[in-house]
């Protein structure tokens, strides 16, 4: 606390009282990149074309030209097992379609619309006989909200398994972690976030069971 009188007695002013700063807290939403994150200039250029060439060909083999109209299906089935990815017997479709990473499997006699997605950060089950409508997205990371309400930058995998005989409407989202049980039909535009029962039928956003 500063006295009266005390800058004309010795000439000297008084040091002004330190307020404590206010606790600096986290904004919500997605988690900035700290000053060092920010100042990294990442790998020298020769490093980032091997990594950009290596993107180019796994792009090649999984999503264009390996799934063009202009290929017949056995020639993109033929590129996509040369990818990693798993396709039974029969498969039909996979036109314009996008397989992300290699953690695929398809099974006997399904049929894979087009513009399908797989992400495929964690892996991806489909069962035999299953029909993917059109623009169907099957998503398998998520960015977890830690304790201050940011969204972490690093994705966490989550498999997603999709049992025998399913029908995914056009458009259908099938979210990360979840299991669809067999004969099951998810009805289009629906966003599949729970596990689904087996020979039921499942439309909304969120998906519920009707039947």
């Amino acid at each position: 606390m500063a006295f009266p009188g005390v800058q004309r007695l010795t000439g000297v002013r008084p040091a002004p009282e330190v307020q404590p700063s206010p606790e600096v807290q986290p904004s919500p939403g997605v988690k900035p990149l700290t000053e060092a994150e920010l100042a990294d200039r990442g790998p020298g250029p020769l490093l980032a074309t091997a990594w950009h060439g290596a993107d180019v060909l796994r792009w090649t083999l999984r999503v264009s030209p390996a799934t063009s109209y202009l290929l017949p299906v056995s020639l993109r089935r033929a590129l996509l097992r040369m990818a990693g990815i798993q396709i039974g017997k029969q498969v039909n479709g996979l036109r314009l379609c996008g397989f992300q990473t290699k953690q695929v499997s398809i099974g006997d006699g399904s049929w894979v619309n087009v513009g399908c997605w797989f992400e495929g950060s964690g892996r991806i089950d489909i069962g035999r006989n299953v029909f993917l409508g059109p623009q169907v997205m099957i998503v398998t990371s998520v960015h977890p909200i830690d304790r201050d309400g940011q969204v972490t930058r690093m994705p966490v995998p989550a498999e997603v398994h999709i049992g025998d005989r399913c029908w995914l409407g056009a458009r259908s989202m099938i979210m990360p972690g979840v299991k669809i049980g067999a004969g099951t039909v998810i009805g289009a535009g629906s966003v599949v976030t729970k596990d689904c029962d087996p020979g039921a039928l499942y439309v909304g956003v969120p998906a519920k069971r009707i039947r």
